[in-house]
């Protein structure tokens, strides 16, 4: 997931504050009109840099499929794109006026990965036995991460977070700390997932539900347990439990 400033400044508040006090509006996945082109985001993509891809401006593809935050992007989003494809700078303008609603949602039915089938087996596996030693729901770890990365343990974000997690380094370290292994390395797959387990467990205690615990993943702990959940905390919640009958 392409990180927001929030979200960098509460895993780094983690470790500044060991959680006393505390992932930015998410993207809609737009239906795609008739002749419409679509770029779904990768991972470590933002709108910057699809934007030259196709030769359109940052702001114009934020207004065509409703951005609220362009800062934010959820890895697997089908961007709504002007005209059919790569093309010079000035592709064509959007049929959609600044009145017209913002473009629908399209279901999602089934997760969808970019790993083989060995890797996904693998990372399932020990995303299971991670949920099964800090007690969490191994459905709700496998949809954050999901959510986070597609399981995808090379992906290195531009804030320097780190793998199927998405971890940034200061996090691992102060993590690792907490479960009094110092040599853990959010690098390797199998430590990452623990980690990222076991902050899903302080997440979980500290809030008290799993909605708000995802809540304070996206807004930051403190926010939540200051202000509540946000209306971006509460769609990003949404998301992730409407993912978790997949991993059942």
């Amino acid at each position: 997931m392409a990180e927001t400033p929030a979200h960098q400044t509460f895993q780094r508040t983690l470790v500044a504050v060991a959680v006393a006090t505390g992932l930015s509006i998410l993207t809609v996945v737009a239906a795609p009109s008739a002749g419409a082109a679509e770029h779904e985001v990768q991972p470590g993509e933002n709108l910057t840099a699809i934007g030259a891809i196709y030769g359109v401006s940052v702001a114009e593809l934020a207004r065509l499929n409703g951005l609220s935050d362009p800062n934010h992007l959820l890895v697997g989003t089908r961007l709504r794109l002007p005209g059919g494809g790569p093309s010079s700078a000035g592709a064509g303008a959007s049929t959609r006026t600044a009145s017209s609603p913002p473009p629908a949602v399209a279901p999602e039915t089934a997760p969808t990965f970019d790993i083989s089938d060995s890797e996904r087996r693998e990372t399932s596996g020990l995303l299971y036995w991670a949920a099964k030693e800090f007690g969490v729901p191994a459905s709700l770890l496998k949809a954050l991460t999901y959510t986070e990365s597609r399981w995808r343990q090379d992906v290195v974000s531009r804030s320097g977070a780190i793998g199927v997690g998405q971890l940034l380094p200061e996090t691992a370290q102060w993590l690792a700390a907490l479960m009094g292994e110092p040599d853990l390395d959010p690098a390797s797959k199998a430590d990452n997932i623990r980690l990222s387990a076991r902050l899903l467990q302080l997440l979980l205690d500290k809030a008290g539900t799993p909605k708000r615990a995802l809540a304070a993943y996206y807004q930051g702990i403190g926010s939540v347990l200051r202000d509540g959940v946000s209306d971006g905390g509460a769609r990003y919640a949404r998301i992730i439990t409407s993912r978790q009958a997949w991993f059942s």
